[in-house]
């Protein structure tokens, strides 16, 4: 199982040419790609409880919302998701980008944080497991080519929220914690 990051760690590399670094004032998580080792790529999620802002200080990024695709630089300013829109976000090889990420609402960052840092623990990355209990915790479900979002909320609650349990798998950051606005009773897919 991954072992947790200390809580007073700021900066971890997420993978070769790609590091994670935690910002103050206003709280947010800055990504940076170096160009070098593999291209930074976020594949297509949606999120049911929060909204996200993604800002290009360096480079260009692509982000693509439910199908449309842009390219993003500085000049382009804040770029929101609202919740439920599925997007994905995607580097350019070999080019330098630097991008930071925060939520609409300042809890929502701290959980974003907590997410991160559970996805950057010492092999999280290669336990399919592992990865799918952050998910569950972190508000995040893939997109699936059905489009069926009760398969995609199932699949995460079933493997991340309890195969992953059972397995033993605990998340190294415990801070990261469900919230319970993302199953609401009245909100229909």
């Amino acid at each position: 199982m991954p072992e947790p990051l200390p809580a007073d760690v700021d900066s971890w590399t997420l993978q070769e040419g790609i590091s994670m670094t935690i910002l103050q004032n206003p709280l947010r998580t800055r990504i940076i790609v170096t160009g070098k080792g593999e291209k930074f790529y976020v594949p297509p999620h949606w999120h049911a409880a929060h909204d996200e802002n993604h800002v290009v200080i360096k480079g260009r990024l692509i982000v693509t919302q439910d199908g449309v695709r842009r390219v993003l630089g500085p000049e382009n300013g804040v770029c929101l998701t609202r919740r439920g829109v599925v997007h994905s976000l995607e580097g350019f090889p070999g080019e330098e980008l630097i991008l930071e990420e925060t939520a609409t609402e300042p809890e929502d960052t701290e959980q974003k944080i907590f997410f991160f840092r559970n996805m950057g623990a010492p092999g999280m990355l290669s336990s399919p497991l592992g990865i799918m209990q952050v998910l569950y915790y972190g508000d995040t479900y893939p997109k699936f080519p059905t489009g069926f979002r009760w398969l995609e909320r199932g699949l995460i609650v079933v493997v991340g929220g309890w195969i992953a349990s059972l397995f033993g798998y605990q998340l190294p950051d415990k801070r990261l914690r469900l919230d319970p606005s993302r199953f609401p009773r009245d909100k229909k897919d």
